[in-house]
Order: structure tokens, then C-alpha cells, then sequence
């Protein structure tokens, strides 16, 4: 491990210093690759294995050169044992490669030139448990919130609007917001809304309820961030003093170990061990980034990225990534940007029949294979698809912005949302095409992505089944990047 520290150290400096200006040579960019890619694709968190009584190998990357579509894993049960202490410190120390030198992969600034613009881009949430629809929300630059896309849950906010919608709509009564986590937002005044499918405060009787139109959650004081499961069962707020608040489902012990894990609907509770933090995500685990770079994670043994003794960790603990600057979740998968690489991890994606070989082969962050430093990524969850009997696994993707504002993507592309013209499985990383500006953000769903450019516009391509796209076009595939019109 003392010798990949200082390949690593080596590596990353010689990487920063190379990096490709926007729209370079592909000569360069091959180049660089060769560079960036020893740096990524060598294995530092390999020694989190021991802890794992039941896991045999990991991945050292996301890519794989496997089919889009893999066998279903089986039900069996898996289980992994925490590292002792002192293990866990050095595996710390060598995950986060805390000695190189430290990245800017800071998102590259919007500036509005020719509004409407956005500032921000969210997928929105799920109708309900494995359903698939797909829709998108932004922050606009005067700090209303607009969304398009799949409306049979309310996820576009307007109770006017009837159906599923190719353009983006409004969100009425929503105004001065701040952030957006899919269909929730803060205002700058601290009160938080949401509206959609999920645990929205509004019930006595479930933490579930659809809102066609934004409702204001009571929370006990006034927030900075709030994060919310797309799959509409937990959520959770950062307060103005960063306490850190959570509540819904706690089948995963995302709400507190006070609690039972039975508990399906409980109220706002405080997790002391996540204070201090200054941005939130939630999926199957919930994962803070803190002021230092550090990244906390508690939740499902899938997601938190950690090894842990149980099915579920309700302890806020670091994984052991440095400088970690964000992260998306969806489901069980979870990525992180750390020191301007890439990091992914989750579910397992290969079985064979009722035999699991490995439960965990990614459960502990896995470098992905990107030609330069970035500044964000975005997943989505992997799917069972059942055609004729026979069931697959559609494997996770995702895409990511970098520092020089182009977006990379891998894995599903049989709509063409791997943005590089066809509909081949992307089994390397590839460079969306077609984009008129650099990329400050992106975001994904299964079938479709679009990004924020530094001009403030958003460009989306993949299907367009629900309207995702948002450029009012008719309901097919679209290969390459759209504008959305925005209102």
C-alpha cells in the first residue's frame, strides 16, 4: 500500500499538470488518458478486503467489458465484519490518497447571458418501488424551480398540469429557492418544500404520500439543504446551525438506533454524529460531505461504501475517501467525487442462478475510468428486466462533468443516453458529443441525461418516452444533445 501511495502521489501530479483544455485534440486526449488512467485504475482501498469475511475480489473499476445485461442476482443472504480499528485507519489514509496534491474540481461557474436560465438540475422522484418513469427539475436563475417529464405522481408541481409534460412547467408558489434534491427545495428564507411522491411529513399513517403541489414540511427549525430518497421512504435536512435531521422509513437505520428498524414513519429525529455537515444526499444509505472533505455514510451494508458487521449501519462513520467535494446516490449505488476522481460503488451486479458468488465485490468504493480530472458525477440504479420469461440485470451507469466542462458516460445506451451517437453499449467511458458550451453539472436516469452548461442552458438527450428531454419534441430516442425550453 506504501508503494501505490507514492505511484498515486507521482501519478496525480503529473495528471494535474496535464490537463486537456476544453475541446482538445483527441490526440491529447488519448494521451492524457494513458496518464489518468494508471493513476485511477490502480487499487487503493484493495486492503479494505480483509474485513470482508465473505468477499473474495473486488472490482478496480465501474467499466466493465461485461453485456449490458447480466443474470439477477439471487436473494442470499451476505455478510461482511467490521475492520479492526487500527486497520481502518491506514485504510483511511490509502483510499483518500490524502499526501497528492489536491485537486480544484470545483463545478465550472454558470453565467446567464440570455435568460431563462438554471442553476441547478435534478432528476425527480419515482411514482413508487421499481417503477421507472423519468423527469427532470432545474433552479432557474430568478430562484423559481421548473420541471418536465412524467407526471402520474405530481412530480411536476402544478396541479393544472394534466399528464405527463414535453416542456418544462413552473412549479407554482415556489420562490427565492436556494437548493434543489429532486422534487424538493429551500428557500433563502429556510422553509423547505416538496411535492411528488415521498415522505413529506403529511401523514400520521404513512411517510408516503403524493403532493400535487409543493407542501411546506414541518420542520423543527429552518434548513440549508434537504435530501430526499427518489424511491419516496426516508429524507433528511440540514438545519441552519448543521444539525442534521432525518425521518421516514428506517428499515435501514437512516433514521436513528434509537429506533426500531420496523419504523415506517417516524418523525424528525436528530443524528448528533452528523453535525457539522454541509451537504446531504439520501438513498438506500445517507451520505454527508463535511467541510474538511470528509464523507459520512450511514444506511444499507450495499450503499454505505464501508465495511460494516450487519445488514444496515445507523453510526455516521467516514468512508474512506479524502477531499471529497460531492455525492449522488440512487437506490443502493452511490458516487463520489474525491480529489477530482471518480469513485462508485453498490450492489453486486453479477450472479449466476442461486449461487452469489460475492454479495459485496462492490461494496467499497471502485476508481472509474475517466480521461481527466472531474467535478461531478451522477448514477442510477441497476434494474431486473424480464423479457420472455427470461429475467436480466440492466446494470447502473453513469456520467460525469470535468474540469474542462466535458461530460463523459458509460454503461445502458440503448436510447442513446450515452450521448455518443449510437445506441452501442458503452463499455468504455465516451465523450458526449454536440454540446455548444462546457458542462457545469449533469444528471441521470436510466434512459436519458442532460447537463447544465456554463451558459446556464440545459441540453438533454436519451429517450424521450415521459418527455424527459424537455424540447417538446414527439416521443422517441433522441442521440444527440437538445435544448430544454426553458420558461
Amino acid at each position: 500500500m506504501r508503494t501505490t501511495r507514492r505511484l498515486l502521489e507521482a501519478e496525480g501530479t503529473r495528471a494535474s499538470a496535464l490537463r486537456p483544455s476544453p475541446r482538445d485534440s483527441d490526440t491529447s486526449r488519448r494521451t492524457h488518458h494513458r496518464i489518468a488512467g494508471r493513476v485511477i485504475a490502480l487499487p487503493p482501498l484493495l486492503a479494505l478486503l480483509t474485513s470482508f469475511s465473505t468477499v473474495g475480489a473486488m472490482t478496480t473499476s465501474c467499466s466493465s467489458s461485461d453485456d449490458a445485461r447480466e443474470p439477477v442476482p439471487s436473494d442470499a443472504d451476505g455478510g461482511a465484519d467490521a475492520a479492526p480499528e487500527a486497520d481502518r485507519e491506514d485504510d483511511v489514509n490509502d483510499a483518500g490518497i490524502k499526501d497528492v496534491t489536491v485537486v480544484d474540481s470545483a463545478p465550472l461557474p454558470i453565467e446567464c447571458s440570455d435568460p431563462p436560465c438554471a442553476i441547478a438540475l435534478s432528476t425527480t422522484s419515482k411514482s413508487g418501488s421499481g417503477t421507472r418513469e423519468e423527469g427532470y427539475c432545474a433552479l432557474l436563475h430568478d430562484g423559481a424551480v421548473a420541471c418536465w417529464g412524467a407526471n402520474n405522481a405530481g412530480q411536476l408541481g402544478d396541479p393544472n398540469t394534466i399528464g405527463d409534460s414535453p416542456v418544462p412547467v413552473r412549479v407554482p408558489g415556489l420562490s427565492k429557492v436556494t437548493t434543489l434534491d429532486h422534487t424538493c427545495a429551500v428557500d433563502s428564507d429556510g422553509a423547505a418544500f416538496c411535492w411528488g411522491r415521498g415522505p413529506f411529513l403529511q401523514s400520521e399513517a404513512s411517510a408516503t404520500t403524493i403532493q400535487k403541489s409543493p407542501v411546506q414540511l414541518p420542520l423543527p427549525a429552518s434548513a440549508t439543504k434537504v435530501a430526499v430518497s427518489p424511491d419516496g421512504l426516508v429524507a433528511c435536512a440540514i438545519l441552519r446551525d448543521e444539525s442534521v435531521v432525518c425521518w421516514g422509513d428506517n428499515r435501514f437505520s437512516q433514521v436513528g438506533l434509537a429506533i426500531p428498524t420496523s419504523e415506517r414513519n417516524a418523525q424528525p429525529k436528530t443524528l448528533e454524529l452528523a453535525a457539522g455537515a454541509k451537504n446531504i444526499a439520501v438513498g438506500a444509505a445517507t451520505f454527508t460531505i463535511h467541510e474538511n472533505g470528509t464523507l459520512m455514510s450511514w444506511g444499507s451494508s450495499f450503499s454505505v461504501g464501508r465495511p460494516v458487521a450487519l445488514v444496515s449501519d445507523g453510526w455516521p462513520t467516514k468512508v474512506a475517501l479524502d477531499h471529497v467535494s460531492m455525492v449522488d446516490t440512487v437506490g443502493d449505488e452511490a458516487c463520489a467525487v474525491a480529489n477530482g476522481i471518480g469513485w462508485c460503488w453498490g450492489a453486486p451486479d453479477l450472479a449466476g442462478g442461486s449461487l452469489v458468488q460475492d454479495q459485496y465485490a462492490r461494496a467499497l468504493p471502485a476508481a472509474v475510468d475517466i480521461p481527466e480530472p472531474i467535478t461531478r458525477i451522477a448514477t442510477t440504479e441497476s434494474w431486473n428486466v424480464t423479457e420472455n420469461t427470461v429475467t436480466y440485470r440492466e446494470k447502473h451507469r453513469w456520467c460525469a462533468t470535468s474540469v474542462t466542462g466535458e461530460v463523459y458516460c458509460w454503461g445502458l445506451n440503448n436510447a442513446g443516453q450515452a450521448g455518443d451517437g449510437t445506441k452501442q453499449f458503452a463499455i468504455q467511458t465516451v465523450r458526449v458529443a454536440g454540446l455548444p458550451a462546457p458542462a457545469a453539472e449533469v444528471k441521470v436516469m436510466p434512459y436519458s441525461t442532460c447537463a447544465i452548461l456554463t451558459n446556464g442552458k440545459v441540453y438533454c438527450w436519451g429517450s424521450n418516452f415521459y418527455g424527459q428531454l424537455g424540447a417538446g419534441l414527439p416521443k422517441k430516442s433522441v442521440l444527440t444533445p437538445v435544448e430544454v425550453k426553458l420558461p
